[in-house]
């Protein structure tokens, strides 16, 4: 029986709403139903009782293993039921054993409750069915948008990729950062390297690349300063091994809420094994993770975590509980004495570090100044430095909110509670200090000596897994990019209206000739493969609507997605893209000693005119003349039998791929679907433990080998780089110490007398960023609403529920108020992910495109946003370093509507 496109999209589900709903509520995050019916409606009923509810039985023709390849970082396995062409439910890994054995071996890789709503996302009424151009006269952002055939959208967008190289070069060429479909093989949106729009522009000449991501911008570039590595901590299931775990700006209750990368899940199974296991969560917010594991709530102000270390230091020094031959030993930077062990880094030299800038340029050109006496980290805390001001725990305790007594009793029991494990989200560098707010985390490990061992933690964010499965991905037979330039992803709005002042002194544009040169072309073109960081999850939403309505600038933007998202409309094509359900690939997930891989098997055709990237990028790569480069003859199926055949000659059989297990073959395999494997030997790995345990035989990687509390390679550049004119205000500072500054837009800049509040963007149970968003019952259970103090809201007359304005000279957010005690005062919640939608225009309250605006109405910064946007209030202000995204610094202000 075949079933039409339309057809499938209005068959409903056979669970109620209402089954949904009290799923969710009983179960939470971590298990759920599938989804119901598209209209929300509640046809087949659930009685008055309140009891679980036991699932229905269903009939089905098929069960296929796919996964959810969304940018949790989980990467769940998903079974869909298949009956006459139409997913009829979703199920998860809760067939196979789960033992949860020594550290995490043979356990359930089950997903979590978003994953198991993508029935909304397949059938969602707004799904786009056919080839769109954005109407000609109309601006970028009126979402005036007609259908049009495949050929004409091929012969079209195929004929401008010719017209842009031809006039502006392959460097023109810009693919968006972009995370809706990755872990997978083929369907890949991130990183952009790994894309097949890469594999069709290495091929084709070459494409403007970026370093870095919206998530770790300043960790990446800051904390392998302090350890030589931004990533490196112990793995997850050493938490065992501790007496207390630190989750420093971390809550991964939200973040990551299914399968092996469900922290929250590993961390309770360690308390469950060590009850006296403890948790302390340094946050604004008490969160859903401080609420599982029923941790101690230190609110911090949100971007002053340097300072709060500072104060915690001064206050051990001055109890005399530090080991200072201990910090001397095995750093740099600690006490006057440890410049001995300083080390200049010259072009070509010291190849293995990861610098903030390129490494071809070294780190000094010579000309820097002596570094002046009293610079160490303990001259910094006693006040003999240049700011000549004692960091105790008075000043710190002004500037945290935190008392003194609190700052105190942490200090001590980071010391006396030893192992213990501090691991950092990635919460506090996305802040206007967040450079030196991850360096300061990553150093009170090192000075308390919980760094380099068994139970302990280097503050980067946690181990994954200690075993896995090795599969090569497409990329892998991808040639090099032509184009050695590389500029930050948070850097491309100013690529495409000024790229003539961006040099690598200036915006840390890598791959030049000299940090002197500037980026030689403007971006003209920009490839938005699942993506929504083109507007909606970028910063200032109204400036870069205005700076898209200036068509002398970007001259193309190409949209492939399966929705309207906010950022497809400000498109000029938009192809339809199929979901992850309607073709196959490869994807692997692992947590602890248990990992996976799914053959992700096709469940459905895909529907309407939707095709995979894979041919739509084949049908350009034909009209381009590179058609056999590009497929060398495969199509996507035979591409991953090929990619299966190559990685087993490889890695051999890594115990997995076995005939006695029936999985020698890639046909074999790919009929099974999901494939386990775990180990009951391997035990979690311990960062840095060679080089704390014997510092004279190792290193680690930076420069001097050694912990660089003073960072030589960031005293050069704060006498080297300049800060883009726009910026040069002094509220941007590169320090060589981790050190506490008034950043701006911060709880000591000026601009807070009118915009009395910090507002922080936190990650949503609804949604994976703004993946999900579109998902109706996921919303109803996860309302998106502002957090707001009891005593703010009390003096503000805005009670719970109210309809609120939160807003700054940037823009107007309109919201509903969740008025709590959970997060700290003068700071206000605001769940990171919705959908844009100005004036209320865009979207119907089922988040359907329905409406246009004006191009008055565009970038207008008075047009208030209905759909809760955090972005809207957001700047474009990159981080003195990292040249990244620093999203959680915003002052606003709160008013009750009507």
């Amino acid at each position: 029986m075949s079933v039409s496109g339309n057809e499938r999209l209005s068959k409903a589900l056979d669970v109620s709403r209402r089954t949904f709903m009290k799923w969710s509520a009983l179960l939470g995050a971590a298990a759920t139903v599938g989804c119901g019916s598209l209209d929300g409606s509640d046809s087949s009923g659930s009685g008055g009782s309140d009891s679980v509810i036991e699932p229905k039985e269903f009939d089905y023709d098929k069960a296929v293993w796919s996964a959810c390849n969304v940018n949790c970082g989980s990467n769940c396995p998903l079974k869909l039921y298949v009956k006459d062409g139409v997913v009829v439910r979703v199920s998860t890994d809760n067939e196979t054993e789960d033992v949860y054995g020594s550290y995490g071996a043979n356990y359930q890789m089950r997903s979590c409750v978003r994953g198991r709503s993508v029935r909304q996302r397949i059938y969602n009424t707004d799904r786009l069915k056919y080839p769109m151009r954005r109407v000609a006269g109309s601006p970028r952002g009126a979402g005036q948008y007609e259908r049009i055939t495949w050929e004409e959208a091929i012969n079209e967008i195929s004929a401008k990729m010719q017209s842009v190289k031809s006039n502006y070069g392959p460097d023109s060429f810009y693919i968006q950062y972009a995370t809706g479909t990755i872990d997978a093989s083929i369907a890949c949106s991130w990183p952009p390297a790994s894309t097949p729009m890469a594999r069709l522009h290495n091929l084709w000449g070459g494409w403007l690349n970026h370093y870095s991501d919206y998530s770790t911008s300043q960790i990446t570039a800051s904390l392998c300063l302090l350890e030589g590595s931004s990533f490196s901590n112990n793995t997850i299931t050493d938490a065992v091994n501790s007496n207390l775990v630190v989750l420093w700006g971390n809550n991964p209750a939200n973040t990551r809420m299914g399968s092996g990368r469900h922290w929250t899940y590993h961390l309770q199974k360690a308390k469950e094994a060590n009850p006296n296991l403890k948790f302390i969560v340094v946050d604004p917010f008490y969160t859903d993770t401080a609420l599982a594991l029923e941790a101690d709530w230190i609110s911090i102000r949100p971007g002053t975590d340097a300072a709060l270390v500072a104060g915690m230091t001064h206050y051990l020094l001055s109890e005399n509980l530090l080991d200072e031959d201990w910090i001397d030993e095995r750093s740099v930077g600690w006490s006057e004495a440890s410049f001995a062990n300083v080390k200049e880094v010259f072009e070509g030299e010291e190849s293995g570090y990861a610098p903030a800038y390129d490494k071809a340029w070294g780190d000094t050109d010579t000309t820097e100044p002596p570094v002046a006496p009293e610079s160490s980290y303990k001259s910094y805390l006693l006040g003999l430095g240049a700011d000549g001001v004692v960091k105790d725990t008075a000043w710190a305790s002004n500037i945290t909110g935190i008392p003194e007594k609190t700052i105190q009793d942490f200090a001590k029991q980071l010391l006396n509670q030893s192992p213990a494990m501090v691991i950092q989200g990635w919460g506090p560098q996305r802040n206007s200090l967040g450079g030196n707010n991850c360096r300061a985390i990553g150093l009170i490990t090192i000075l308390t000596k919980n760094i380099g061992i068994t139970g302990g933690g280097t503050a980067a964010r946690e181990g994954a897994a200690s075993v896995s499965i090795r599969m090569n991905k497409w990329v892998s037979t991808f040639p090099a990019n032509p184009v050695p330039q590389t500029i930050s992803n948070y850097a491309w709005p100013q690529a495409i209206k000024d790229n003539t002042v961006m040099t690598g002194k200036t915006w840390g544009v890598r791959g030049l000739p000299t940090p002197d040169d500037a980026l030689p072309q403007p971006i003209k073109f920009i490839w938005n493969y699942a993506g929504n960081c083109m507007l909606n999850q970028h910063g200032d939403i109204n400036n870069t609507m205005e700076m898209y309505k200036d068509e002398s600038l970007v001259e193309c933007i190409v949209t492939i997605d399966n929705y309207f998202t906010p950022s497809a409309m400000i498109s000029d094509y938009i192809l339809p893209d199929c979901t992850n359900f309607e073709q196959n690939d490869i994807s692997t997930n692992s947590g602890g000693n248990t990992c996976d891989i799914k053959f992700q098997n096709k469940a459905i055709e895909p529907m309407f005119e939707c095709k995979t990237i894979y041919e739509m990028m084949s049908l350009i790569a034909a009209k381009l003349g590179i058609e056999g480069e590009f497929t060398e003859g495969r199509t996507q199926e035979e591409w991953l039998e090929y990619l299966f055949d190559q990685s087993i000659a490889t890695y051999g059989d890594q115990g997995v791929f076995t005939a006695e297990k029936g999985q020698d073959t890639f046909a074999k395999c790919h009929e099974k679907g999901l494939i386990k494997h775990y180990s009951t030997t391997a035990v979690p790995s311990v960062a840095f433990e060679d080089f704390v345990s014997d510092p004279s035989s190792n290193r680690v990687s930076t420069p001097s080998g050694k912990f660089e509390i003073f960072s030589k390679r960031l005293y050069n550049l704060s006498h080297q780089w300049s800060f883009p004119a726009e910026y040069q205000d002094g509220k941007d500072k590169i320090t060589a110490l981790p050190e506490y500054y008034a950043a701006w837009d911060g709880y000591e800049d000026p601009t807070i007398s009118t915009y009395p509040f910090q507002v922080v963007g936190f990650h949503h149970k609804q949604r994976t960023h703004s993946t999900y968003y579109n998902t109706e019952w996921n919303r109803e259970a996860s309302q998106q609403a502002a957090w707001i103090n009891t005593e703010d809201a009390q003096n503000l007359g805005i009670s719970h529920g109210d309809i609120v304005d939160i807003y700054n000279d940037r823009g107007r957010v309109r919201i509903v108020a969740k008025v709590t005690s959970r997060v700290m005062p003068g700071v206000i919640g605001l769940p990171q992910g919705a959908w844009y939608n100005p004036g209320g225009k865009w979207y119907n309250s089922d988040i359907e495109h329905v409406g246009t605006l004006s191009e008055a109405e565009i970038g207008n910064t008075s047009v208030v946003d209905h759909g809760g946007c955090m972005n809207v209030l957001t700047s474009l202000r990159p981080g003195p370093i990292s040249k990244g995204n620093c999203q959680h610094s915003v002052l606003a202000s709160i008013e009750k509507v009507g």
